[in-house]
This record gives structure tokens, sequence and C-alpha cells, in this order.
């Protein structure tokens, strides 16, 4: 388990990692740690929350993969890809403000009032959805303290040209909220799969193009090749006597019988215990030594 791989809390990665029983080791973990006390080739800005996860590896890494590890997971921080938590491709849309007014007022409603949403009794929990600019749409999550509802998070999806990104947003500052939060939201983790099924009936619906499959190209046949005939040369050291022919006897008519052949001849047999024997030669009648008159 020396193999290290680290991501951003709350990126989507990282959302899996802390939901599935992964583990990280000692050693590493202090290793990074001792990095970031020193602050040897860490680009984190302080106050960064990452997410160290141990792998299958016997190689141990050495300052330059340590260095590549962290610059990998800074670079999802800084672009914006740390709180993305989904990502769906298109070929193109042919109307952005039309398929943000059905993710708006078609798509989020129905998701908000099943049972999965709507069985939330403790804590935050998704309310309603919103429709933030021309290509925006924002999901809040609200929580009831003493009788009033304050904001905790929300899930702003943002739909381009060619994708739909949604991504995990802040809550309310003024009421403690304003950081993003390092766990995933309640519900969060149904709205992120039925976005998939979304980007599909998106497709259905005429609301965007699904991108054009890739072709690989086709590996070229193996060329055959013939092997050349190997033509063998036999040099004799001297005159070679030829043995005299010898005559090849026929073979008789009692020899090339059916028997020889292969077939069966077909011969009487007795069968059972009664023999049949041989047909008796006819008895003459014997002279009678008296005259007849």
């Amino acid at each position: 388990m020396r193999s290290v791989r680290i991501d951003p809390t709350i990126s989507a990665s990282g959302t899996a990692m802390m939901g599935s029983t992964t583990r990280s080791s000692r050693l590493t973990l202090g290793e990074a740690a001792a990095r970031l006390a020193l602050g040897s080739n860490v680009p984190f800005a302080e106050g960064s929350d990452v997410f160290l996860t141990s792998l299958n590896g016997v190689d141990v890494l050495d300052g330059d993969d340590w260095k590549d590890e962290f610059a990998r997971c800074e670079e999802m921080m800084s672009s914006g890809a740390g709180a993305q938590l989904f990502k769906a491709s298109f070929e193109s849309v042919p109307n952005t403000e039309r398929l943000t007014d059905w993710v708006a007022t078609k798509w989020a409603p129905a998701v908000l009032r099943t049972y999965d949403i709507a069985g939330i009794r403790v804590g935050a929990r998704p309310v309603f959805a919103t429709k933030v600019g021309e290509n925006t749409v924002e999901i809040t999550w609200q929580k009831l303290v003493d009788f009033q509802s304050f904001t905790v998070g929300k899930l702003t999806i943002e739909i381009s040209n060619d994708s739909i990104v949604a991504k995990r947003g802040p809550g309310d500052a003024a009421a403690g909220y304003g950081s993003i939060s390092l766990k995933p939201l309640a519900g969060e983790d149904v709205l992120v799969r039925r976005l998939a099924d979304a980007a599909t009936q998106a497709i259905e619906k005429g609301l965007a193009v699904k991108p054009a499959a890739t072709k690989k190209p086709k590996p070229e046949p193996k060329k055959v090749v013939a092997a050349a005939p190997v033509a063998t040369t036999v040099a004799s050291s001297g005159n070679v006597a030829q043995a005299p022919a010898t005559a090849v006897k026929e073979p008789s008519l009692a020899e090339s019988g059916p028997r020889t052949a292969g077939a069966r001849r077909s011969s009487e047999r007795a069968r059972g215990k009664r023999r049949k024997s041989p047909p008796k030669a006819p008895v003459a009648p014997e002279e009678s030594s008296d005259a007849f008159q």
C-alpha cells in the first residue's frame, strides 16, 4: 500500500473516497504531513483540505512523485474542478436557455418530490430549485433551526453550449455557512445520479445533441509471407549400382476374392441345437425272388 492518490475533499472523487471503505496508511500519511510542515514542493494554499488515499503498490514515492501528485491536486482546486460533482458532454446544445428552463421547471421539481429526497426528515435537505441567470440553476439546501430556515449549501447546475456541469456551492455566510461543505449534502448523491438520466432525456427530447462516437482505426491485416521452397541437392560420390527390377506377382483369383478385399463372405451356419443333416441318397427297391405273375 505504498502508492498514493491525493484529491480535493469536495471533489467527486474525494466524496466517493470518503463514502467508501478506503484506507490511508500511517507511513504515507506521516510523510505527507512532514512535507506539508516543511513546505517542500507543496503548492497548496493555507487552509486547503485534501484527501489522501493509499493504493496497492510497492514502489516508494520520491520527491518528484510527491511534487507531481500535489501539483495535480492543486490544479483541480484552482480550475474549479475540485467542487465539481458531475459533468456530461454533448456535441452541441441548440438552445441553452430552453434546456435551462427544462431543468429548472420540469426535471428538478420532479426529483425533489421523489421519496429519496422528500423522505429526509432530519437535518438539511434540498427544498427548491431556482433559475439564476440564463444558463444556471441552483438547488438550495435548507435547515430548520428554532423554526427558522437557514441555507446551508447549494448545488449549482451550469449549462453551456456543449456540457452540463454540477458543482457544490456555499450557503448563507451570515448564518455561518459561507464555506463549501467538505461532506456530501443530504440527498446530493441522488441528484447527481438523476443528472445522468437528465442528460440522456435531454438528448431524447432534442434539447441536446449526442456526441459523435470516435471511431477507432481498424488494425491492418497481417500479411502472410509464404516460405520459399527449399531445394535439396543430393550429390553422389560415385556410380551407384541399381538393383534389378523384380517382377510383381499378380494375385490369383482366389486371393483376390471378397475376403481379401475386406468383405465378409456369407456362409451357411447351423443355428440352434438341431443341425441340418445332408440329404440322403434315394434307396433302390430290393428285387424279390418270387416271380410275379
